[in-house]
């Protein structure tokens, strides 16, 4: 707890704490009487304990959303973005408290968390100054053919309403960020549901917007396991979008339960990258480990299998277990040392990484690289001899595992991408940069990166996915257009 006592009511200050809700105006807890217990995945303690609410508890607070946000609407735009900045500073000025929560709770190592919490102040920060530029526009009705003068169209861009904003465990305090500061700055109010794990970090984002000067009911937060209140919160009549990050399947699921109501997802990816025969070996081997094993591999964007000749990849897989050496080091997240890849998320994801090397190999892929697990710690894996249809391609493997992949020809390897239910990125490595361009063109994704691992940002470039990788666009603009709706006034002129 901070000398100024900052995030002080958000937990009765227990060892471990006992964390509170956020309802709009006050933080306190479920009259469930339920808690649930966070354990860290690096050994086990128990980091502190969520509040599991009510449905009467959610009934309450959206009620409360629905009033604040029309007169948060209406609240002049430089005032919202004053206040969106200060969230930003707020946010440089807890980054210790907040890194080192955000490794306990969810094992990331210290240097990745530590960009987590910059880039989300450096985002919101972004937001606050882009939002200063989004325009309507005026049609005049003689325009299209048929029509004389005398209809002006005035098309103004309106808030969504409430907003229900989704966070994935992965990135809880970034991947919450980005939903919660256009959603505000566009005159919306949000309630944000925080992943379990993760959800500690996502009270303290909570808290940051709530200093910051949040009005009464415009931000709040609930908390408890998804399977017991989200099917309700995604289909209440009064929420008015739904902004959500995680896997597919649950992606599909909460779509089919918000019928009408606009979606902006970001969900899994299983992302391929190509290698043509004259790529530069080095530069490939160190963004195809930057890619597949950042965070331990537990992203939507994380580098799931390359493709290649059997003579490219005879080549490149020297080089990368080679560089693995050197950028990798498997250890305590807490740990300065430590790169990229620390414990996953629990033990239970470590078995089912687990099942699917094992799985692999009895269909005949061979480990070059790890393949070992202790408790929540998967070693950094490399597959050789795998086919694209085997379930370790086919499906997303939410950890540090990688497979090589031989192919024939180059337009093989854009089949197997196209063929693929995910749809999020590809990356593809050659010198020649009209080859790379033209080849993109062929791949059926959201983002095509040539001559770098997948990535989300710079966080002002678009991000999006196809197929079951997600909808919507995010990023910049693109997100603030996305979390408001064009409301045209029509003017006619007397007769």
């Amino acid at each position: 707890m901070p000398a100024d006592n900052f995030f002080e009511p958000i937990s009765n200050n227990g060892n471990p704490p006992i964390y509170r809700y956020f309802n709009g105006a006050s933080w306190v807890e479920s009259k469930s009487g339920k808690r649930i217990a966070i354990h860290s995945p690096i050994d086990g303690s128990v980091v502190g304990e969520l509040q599991s609410v009510t449905k009467e508890e959610i009934d309450e607070v959206i009620a409360r959303s629905v009033e604040a946000q029309k007169k948060w609407e209406a609240t002049p735009l430089n005032e919202r973005v004053k206040i969106v900045h200060l969230a930003a500073d707020w946010i440089i000025h807890y980054q210790d408290q907040l890194i080192d929560l955000l490794v306990r709770e969810v094992g990331k190592p210290v240097g990745e968390c530590k960009s987590e919490i910059k880039r989300t102040a450096e985002f919101t920060d972004y937001f606050a100054d882009e939002v200063q530029s989004i325009r309507g526009e005026t049609l005049e009705s003689d325009n299209f053919p048929g029509y004389p003068k005398g209809k002006t169209a005035i098309v103004s861009r309106v808030a969504q309403g409430v907003v229900l904003a989704i966070a994935p465990f992965n990135y809880p305090v970034n991947l919450a960020g980005s939903k919660i500061a256009p959603a505000l700055l566009m005159g919306n109010s949000v309630v944000f549901k925080p992943p379990t794990v993760g959800g500690i970090s996502g009270l303290y984002l909570t808290r940051i917007f709530e200093k910051a000067g949040v009005p009464e009911g415009v931000i709040t937060c609930v908390t408890g396991a998804g399977s017991d209140i989200g099917d309700y919160l995604v289909s209440h009549p009064k929420i008015n979008m739904v902004a959500f990050t995680g896997s597919s399947d649950t992606g599909m699921a909460i779509a089919a339960k918000a019928p009408m109501k606009p979606l902006m997802f970001e969900c899994g990816g299983n992302n391929a990258a190509i290698v043509f025969p004259d790529a530069d070996m080095t530069l490939t081997a160190k963004e195809i480990i930057r890619g597949a094993f950042s965070f331990a591999g537990q992203r939507c964007t994380a580098i799931k299998y390359v493709m290649g000749f059997q003579s490219v990849l005879d080549k490149l897989l020297p080089v990368v277990t080679e560089l693995m050496k050197t950028m990798i080091h498997m250890d305590d997240p807490r740990k300065e040392e430590t790169k990229m890849v620390g414990p996953v998320i629990s033990v239970a994801a470590a078995e089912g990484i687990e099942r699917a090397i094992n799985e692999a190999v009895s269909e005949g892929a061979k480990i070059a690289v790890g393949g070992h697990r202790k408790e929540a710690f998967v070693e950094p894996t490399i597959l050789t001899g795998v086919k694209p249809t085997m379930r370790i391609v086919s499906t997303e493997v939410f950890g540090p595992v990688v497979s090589f992949i031989t192919i024939d020809n180059m337009d093989d390897a854009a089949a197997i991408v196209n063929s693929q239910r995910f749809g999020l990125q590809a990356c593809l490595f050659t010198t020649d940069e009209g080859t790379g361009m033209r080849y993109a063109s062929l791949l059926n994704v959201g983002t095509v990166q040539v001559n770098s691992s997948p990535q989300r940002g710079p966080d002002h470039f678009p991000f999006l996915g196809v197929k079951q990788s997600g909808v919507g666009v995010q990023g910049g603009h693109y997100a603030l257009e996305g979390m408001s709706r064009l409301k045209p006034i029509i003017i006619n002129e007397p007769k």
